[in-house]
C-alpha cells in the first residue's frame, strides 16, 4: 500500500487540488479538514516539530558521520 498526500482547498462542496496528481484509475481517498488554512509555517515551528519528533535523531549516531572537512570542495567562513 502506498499513500499520496496533496494540498487542496474545500470550497462550496468541491475539493480543488493544489498539486498536480497523475492517477489513472479511481482511488479511495481520505479527506482531512484542518482547523485553519496555513499558507506558511514559520521555520522556528518546523525546527521545534522536527526536534520533538525525533526524526533526525539518527544524525547523532557516529556511524552516520561519514564526511570530514577533507571532503569539502569549498570552505566557507
Amino acid at each position: 500500500m502506498s499513500l499520496l498526500s496533496v494540498n487542496a482547498i474545500y470550497d462550496d462542496g468541491k475539493i480543488h487540488l493544489l498539486d498536480k496528481v497523475e492517477v489513472k484509475s479511481p482511488h479511495r481517498v481520505i479527506v482531512t479538514f484542518l482547523d485553519e488554512v496555513v499558507d506558511d509555517i514559520p521555520t522556528s515551528e518546523l525546527v521545534k516539530l522536527s526536534a520533538a519528533s525525533g526524526a533526525l535523531d539518527f544524525l547523532n549516531d557516529p556511524a552516520e558521520d561519514v564526511y570530514t572537512d577533507a571532503d569539502l570542495k569549498v570552505r566557507y567562513k
